[in-house]
Order: structure tokens, then C-alpha cells, then sequence
């Protein structure tokens, strides 16, 4: 099989050579020629860099592999802004300096525009809508943002996907699992960054973003969720109005939170935000496990009626009730500054071995989260001690989700930001209260009694079938003459490795008698046939013993 898999990738980045040459020629330009060369793709690269000619090559690596990642378009750029938030694979100055990569892209002709919501919506765009801004509102990699007006008198905001995107992107993204899968086969010291396991969640988070559906319902069912809070408002989605590629939106007028002098300047009561805010963050990644996996001021508005709005779901993190209970856990350990079960739940969690060194894990946890320890609650922000701890788990191979790190960014990026709006929000304490309600929720007799119910089932499964697998295993066993067969690895091994010595010795002891037998048939009467003064039965005795003596 693993010849067919090559094939295919062979047969894929023969298909796509000119994308191929373009993107090894774009990392050969800046500085990155020797990598293709030990990937053994020197010939998908263009003539002009076989030499080994390095471009900006007083620039560090970390700057040149971005301004690599903005040459080569959306994909690319999206890329880099996964990479960026998982300072537990790639080194911090990457992390730093990926961050910087921006969506900036040209705007699409507002004609293009036209013709693709018309195409989408099936209908003209002056009946689809009342009217329609021209100039977008924000132009990104994925989509392009359009302020318009519904026949019925809403003010929206139209998210267009950008046309032929979708294939560029399978296309890509087919490209760099084929380089990254070559990357860890000829680049031994890039396995520890994992670069398949990045490419593969990378493409399951982007084509859940590709898909407006997906967004839609996202925000109809976190909204569900939120009811309770009335102070905290999502967009509502115009059905009617979006499809795969177009999601109309309700339009918010407000501050964004990337402008906290002016949020500050207009009076809102900031503790409240903060504190409603926090609350209904916690509840969606506590209670309900589906929440906004993209948190950031940008993403953030106070309204004009003093409420909390947030926008764009296209990235949404989702635990499930176990994974609920082992942040609740970690969470609490951190409260209690006991790194002991902080490090088994990151074990469980990234499935480690049984080599790992657990104790060298968590003495390192420990020492790198020596300063916080005695501080308030309120000085320590839990994501950052996540985030700290993920990163040493993997200097131990123990390789913590990609999902995992949306709820680390989560957390650290809603307590800075609320730490800026106030400084003495407290956002382990306000933890604490939702994890005895989450604990009170678990064992409640609702959760209890559907914990029993499975219980119930799995043993009913395991009655049904056991007496039948005890019934087959004591059938085998008076079969075998009710002996047992042990196997074990080692043990194969060890039989194979004596019967390679065994063999050895026989054979050489079979070539020192074939010597000594040549050696004696040298006295031979002069009757026996003789070849160049030697008996025949010395040469083909001799022969022998020379056969045998490489078979050794």
C-alpha cells in the first residue's frame, strides 16, 4: 500500500507541477532552497534557483517564511495564522512573527461581486436587496463584506465567498500534505512539529470555514444557548438571504473592542460587561461545549445600547462532555497549585506512552509555574498557564489536540481583554462559581440517571455476548488439548535471533570439517584425476567449503 500512497502523491504533484514549482520557487527565493533539495524536489524547482542563489538572506528565517506564506496567497496566509496560535509546536519567535500576518488582499470588482451573489441568491441583486454599498466594508482571503439594505428595511451586512476559492484551496492543501509528509521523511528534525498531523487539522478547520452553513448554524445554536443573557446579543442570520458561499447577516453599529480608550470615553458600565461577558463564555465552553473559537477585540462590539455584541463564527470549538470535565479539572488543579493532577490530565488528554518520562514533565510544569504560585486568583491567568504547560507536553511527545488550543486561546485572550477593561476582574473566581455549578450539573439526577442508562446498556451488550465468548474460548481450549499460547514480540524475537545463531554455528562447523576434509584428501593415490597438480575431490571440497563459508 505504501507504494500505491506514493503513487498517488507522484501522480498529484505531477498534476499540479506548475502550483508546485510556484510555491518551492517562492521558499527558494526566500532562503529555503535546501529544503526542497533534501525533499528530493530540486527538479519541480525553476532553473534560476537550482544554484542556490538565498534571497533576503540578512532577514531572520522566521520573517522570511512569512513574507513567503503572504506571496503565496490565502491558503498560505491561513496557514501561518493556525501556526501562529500553536506556540506549543513551533518556537515562540515564529509565533510572534506569524501573528503579523494580516488578510491583506486586493477587493474584489464590484461586478464580480454582483454576478456571484445573482448567481448564488438566483435572482437580480436590486430584487434581492433594497440596495447595495459597492465599496466593502472589509476584504479578507476567505470573503469580502458588503453593507446593504433587505426589501423589508434591515440594515445587513453580505459575506461573499471569493469566487473559485473553494478548488484553489483543496488544491493547496492536497500540495502541502504531500510536502509535509515528505518534510518528516527526509527532514528528520521537523517530526517534532508534527507538520502532517498540523496540515490535516489545519484542512478540517478551513473546510468547516468554507461553508457558510456551517456558520450560520453555529450562531443559531450558541444564540439558543445564550438566551438567558440578555445583555450579550449575536447577529441573526437572514436564511432567505445566504447560502454556502453568502451569509447575510444582521449589521451591528457599535464600538469595536479593539478601541477601548473610546469604549472607556462613552461611560459603559465596564464591570458589567466584563462580568457578563465572562459568564456567558464560560457557560458555552462549560455547559453547552460548543463556543467562539476566534475571541478577539476585532470580533467584540459595545453596541449603542450599551450591549455586548460579538460576530464572525466561522471558527467555533466544540467538548464534548468528557472533554468539559477535564478542563473543569484542570482549571480547579491550577486554582489548588496541584501540578500533579494538571499533569495527568495533560497526559490523558494527548494520549501518552508509557515511555514518557512523567516525572521530568512534571517537575518542569512545576518549575515554570513557580511564579505563580501564591498568587491571587485574580493575578493569574489560567489560558497562559494552559498555554505554558501544553508547550512543555510537547518537549515530552505528548501532543496535546489542535481543538485544545482554541479553548487555551480562548481563555487567555477573554481574561486579558478583560484585565484591560478592568483590573481587578477576577476571572478565576468567577471560574470557581461556574465549575460547583458544572460539578452540581454532573451529578445531578438528570446526568445521573443518563450515565446509568448507558451503564445499562453496555452491560446488557456485555451479557448477550459473553456467555457466547466464553462458551468459544473454552471450545479453543479443549481443542488445543487445553494448552494456552503465549505470544510476545520479545519472545519471537528471541527465537529468531538463536535460530540465527544455530544456523551460523552448523554452518561453520560444517566449513572447518569441508577444510580439514580438503586438507586430507590432498594424500590422494595419483590414480585420482588431478587439476593443475591438485586432486579433484580437494578442489570440490574446497569449492564447498568456500560456498558455506558465505552463507555464514
Amino acid at each position: 500500500m505504501k507504494w500505491l500512497r506514493r503513487g498517488r502523491q507522484l501522480n498529484l504533484a505531477v498534476r499540479n507541477s506548475r502550483r508546485l514549482r510556484e510555491i518551492l520557487g517562492v521558499f527558494a527565493k526566500h532562503g529555503f532552497t535546501d529544503v526542497a533539495v533534501r525533499m528530493d524536489l530540486e527538479r519541480f524547482l525553476p532553473a534560476r534557483w537550482k544554484s542556490g542563489l538565498i534571497a533576503a538572506s540578512d532577514r531572520p528565517t522566521e520573517e522570511r517564511l512569512r513574507i513567503a506564506f503572504e506571496e503565496l496567497g490565502p491558503t498560505f496566509v491561513k496557514l501561518g495564522q493556525v501556526l501562529a496560535t500553536r506556540s506549543d509546536l513551533i518556537p515562540q519567535d515564529f509565533v510572534d512573527e506569524l501573528k503579523k500576518l494580516q488578510d491583506n488582499v486586493s477587493t474584489l470588482p464590484f461586478e464580480m461581486i454582483r454576478t456571484v451573489v445573482e448567481r448564488e441568491l438566483g435572482k437580480p441583486l436590486t430584487e434581492a436587496f433594497a440596495s447595495f454599498e459597492e465599496k466593502p466594508i472589509a476584504a479578507a482571503s476567505i470573503a469580502q463584506v458588503h453593507g446593504a439594505v433587505l426589501p423589508t428595511g434591515e440594515k445587513v451586512v453580505v459575506k461573499i465567498q471569493r469566487p473559485d476559492l473553494e478548488r484553489i484551496i483543496n488544491r493547496d492543501v492536497a500540495l502541502l500534505d504531500f510536502l509535509a509528509k515528505l518534510l518528516e521523511k527526509y527532514v528528520p528534525e521537523s517530526r517534532i512539529f508534527a507538520p502532517a498531523t498540523i496540515v490535516d487539522e489545519f484542512f478540517r478547520t478551513l473546510k468547516l470555514e468554507l461553508d457558510f452553513h456551517i456558520e450560520a448554524n453555529n450562531i443559531g445554536r450558541i444564540t439558543e444557548n445564550l438566551a438567558e443573557f440578555k445583555d450579550v446579543k449575536l447577529p441573526h442570520v437572514y436564511r432567505t438571504h445566504s447560502t454556502r458561499h453568502i451569509l447575510t447577516l444582521e449589521r451591528f453599529f457599535g464600538i469595536p473592542m479593539t478601541q477601548i480608550a473610546e469604549v472607556k470615553a462613552k461611560g459603559y458600565d465596564l464591570k458589567h460587561l466584563n462580568e457578563v461577558g465572562a459568564r456567558a463564555f464560560f457557560k458555552t465552553v462549560v455547559k453547552d461545549g460548543i463556543f467562539h473559537g476566534d475571541l478577539h477585540g476585532g470580533n467584540l462590539f459595545v453596541l449603542e445600547d450599551g450591549k455586548l455584541g460579538l460576530i464572525d463564527f466561522g471558527i467555533v470549538g466544540r467538548l464534548s462532555r468528557r472533554s468539559r470535565q477535564q478542563l473543569s479539572s484542570m482549571v480547579l488543579a491550577i486554582m489548588t497549585e496541584d501540578f500533579e493532577a494538571l499533569c495527568y490530565q495533560y497526559a490523558e488528554l494527548g494520549s501518552a506512552g508509557p515511555n514518557v518520562d512523567f516525572d521530568g514533565f512534571q517537575r518542569e510544569v512545576r518549575n515554570a509555574l513557580a511564579p505563580y504560585l501564591g498568587l491571587r486568583a485574580k493575578d493569574i491567568n489560567s489560558g497562559q498557564v494552559l498555554i505554558e504547560a501544553t508547550k512543555i507536553a510537547a518537549k515530552y511527545e505528548i501532543r496535546v489536540p489542535g481543538d485544545w488550543m482554541i479553548v487555551f486561546r480562548a481563555l487567555f485572550t477573554v481574561e486579558g481583554l478583560g484585565r484591560e477593561l478592568d483590573p481587578d476582574f477576577d476571572m478565576m473566581t468567577l471560574g470557581r462559581e461556574l465549575m460547583v455549578d458544572l460539578v452540581k450539573d454532573q451529578y445531578s439526577p438528570e446526568n445521573f440517571s443518563k450515565d446509568a442508562l448507558w451503564i445499562a446498556k453496555d452491560m446488557m451488550a456485555l451479557a448477550l455476548v459473553l456467555p457466547r465468548q466464553i462458551r468459544w474460548m473454552f471450545k479453543k481450549f479443549s481443542a488445543d488439548g487445553y494448552a494456552f499460547e503465549v505470544k510476545s514480540p520479545q519472545l519471537d524475537q528471541l527465537t529468531a535471533g538463536l535460530e540465527r545463531n544455530t544456523r551460523k554455528l552448523s554452518l561453520s562447523i560444517l566449513t572447518t570439517g569441508l577444510v580439514i576434509a580438503a586438507a586430507l584428501s590432498m594424500q590422494a593415490p595419483e590414480a585420482i584425476h588431478r587439476f593443475k597438480g591438485y586432486p579433484a575431490p580437494t578442489i570440490v571440497l574446497l569449492v564447498l567449503a568456500l560456498w558455506t563459508w558465505f552463507r555464514v
